[in-house]
């Protein structure tokens, strides 16, 4: 490996401290079964555990603006368009006050995919559970649902236009739009 047997001891001591290697005495050092757990980067035990919807709010409002400026940027037409007719959907169900949990997903998801970024497609499974125990309690009232109607057809219409900081800026909104309401209702 052209490394000194010092500095290869050291990054063995601390792939065992983070579970990759194990010492098995008398046969040598092996890869653990961790390390399939470990290529998620733990992201599968956040999922497995109740988060408070505040903290998932936050990290919704860290991401989701970046991704649709990202999206604005990078997204293909044929993505435009599921994102698009994604957003439509979603406005129909918000007007029908029919669940709109799974379509809400699928709208942000396609935003997302937009990115084109792999990482993100790590992470994506841990963004749905956000949007799926948010969007639940966003926008609850009349006047709620229009704003988010509203967002909606900005964010599309900037990511249509490839206007990177316009669609940022609704995103960004859109969130604080709902954290504000939370906060309003004292919901956690």
């Amino acid at each position: 490996l052209n490394i000194s047997r010092t500095t290869f001891r050291e990054a063995a001591k601390q792939l065992m401290e983070r579970g990759v290697l194990e010492i098995k005495i008398g046969n040598g050092t092996f890869v653990t079964d961790k390390v399939t757990e470990m290529e998620d980067f733990h992201m599968s035990r956040l999922i497995e555990d109740k988060m408070d919807v505040m903290d998932l709010v936050e990290v919704r409002l860290l991401i989701e603006p970046q991704m649709a400026y990202l999206a604005a940027q990078r997204a293909t037409e044929v993505e435009i368009k599921r994102i698009c007719k994604y957003g439509e959907q979603l406005e129909e169900l918000i007007l029908a006050k029919e669940d709109k949990g799974e379509m809400e997903q699928k709208f942000h998801l396609s935003i997302m995919q937009a990115v084109h970024n792999s990482f993100m497609d790590k992470f994506v499974p841990l963004l749905f559970i956000a949007i799926g125990q948010t969007s639940q309690m966003f926008w609850q009232g009349e006047d709620l649902a229009e704003d988010a109607i509203s967002d909606h057809r900005m964010i599309m219409e900037y990511i249509k236009n490839r206007d990177a900081d316009g669609a940022k800026t609704v995103m960004k909104f859109h969130i604080l739009r709902g954290i504000t309401d939370l906060k309003k209702r004292g919901d956690r």
